[in-house]
């Protein structure tokens, strides 16, 4: 990973930061290849994600995924934190699975207490200043990985939360069931059919449900908590990959490999080794 001066050339490796101070006009219309996180500590204008306009104020968290469209506008007061990463450096993510999902269920803004404000902020300067470590030392880029990772767990937190308080509170119940198996059952249970027999409904009505309140369909909510448990170890437990398998409840290494490159584009293997 590295830092770029502007204008940017982000490799998918590469992280960025970048202060914005004053009026910004800044337009990305095209499709991002790159994961964005903005914090503005003060903030006037907007920013227009897919076309949707959000109104730029103080104490807000902005997030973009690769694939979207946005642009923004800012006034004179302006003053914010920009954070740019990398595909490859966002698919290592652990919390990647919750982001994603996040995505599809909720607005891309963020009004933050001062209290997860002010360690959102911090954790902004202190990668700011890691970054500039690691242009004259290399070993400071897990550093730079591991600080965004839990920057990025940080908003998974907030955003689970208001997820779970907002939108599951206010779905439906069999959703709310649902939801509930999966986190206990996903690695037994990996078929749509298991669940919607004990929630006494059709399979094909589970992920009409699923698809109105969720938008993603019932597979999906399992393979994503499937992927989350399979990072998670990967990355910060002492089990072999073939162990993670049959954890998982996969019946061969074979099996677990090409479900997790389907799904993350790596292998387990390369996904650990970008990982350590």
């Amino acid at each position: 990973m590295k830092t770029e001066k502007l204008p940017i050339t982000l490799t998918e490796e590469g992280v960025f930061y970048k202060e914005i101070i004053g009026a910004e006009d800044y337009n990305k219309t095209t499709k991002c290849t790159y994961f964005l996180m903005v914090l503005f500590s003060e903030g006037s204008g907007t920013h227009y994600i897919d076309a949707v306009e959000y109104p730029i104020k103080g104490k807000q968290l902005h997030f973009l995924f690769p694939g979207q469209h946005h642009h923004w506008i800012t006034g004179p007061e302006t003053n914010a934190q920009k954070i740019v990463v990398g595909k490859k450096v966002f698919e290592t993510f652990s919390s990647l699975s919750e982001i994603y999902f996040i995505r599809h269920n909720l607005h891309p803004v963020f009004k933050l207490s001062t209290a997860l404000f002010d360690v959102i902020f911090n954790e902004m300067k202190n990668i700011q200043r890691d970054l500039l470590a690691q242009e004259s030392d290399g070993k400071w880029n897990e550093i730079v990985r591991l600080r965004i990772d839990i920057l990025v767990s940080l908003i998974k937190k907030e955003a689970g939360d208001y997820l779970k308080e907002n939108l599951l509170g206010t779905s439906n119940v069999i959703i709310d069931s649902f939801w509930d198996l999966v986190n206990v059952n996903f690695a037994a249970h990996k078929r749509v059919t298991w669940y919607a027999e004990r929630l006494h409904v059709t399979s094909n009505y589970l992920n009409i449900l699923c698809r109105k309140h969720l938008h993603i369909t019932a597979s999906n909510v399992i393979y994503q908590r499937i992927i989350q448990e399979a990072k998670g170890l990967l990355k910060f437990s002492d089990k072999s990959i073939k162990e993670i398998a049959f954890h998982l409840g996969f019946e061969s290494l074979s099996a677990f490999s090409t479900f997790f490159k389907n799904i993350t584009g790596y292998s387990p293997s390369d996904y650990k080794g970008h990982s350590s």
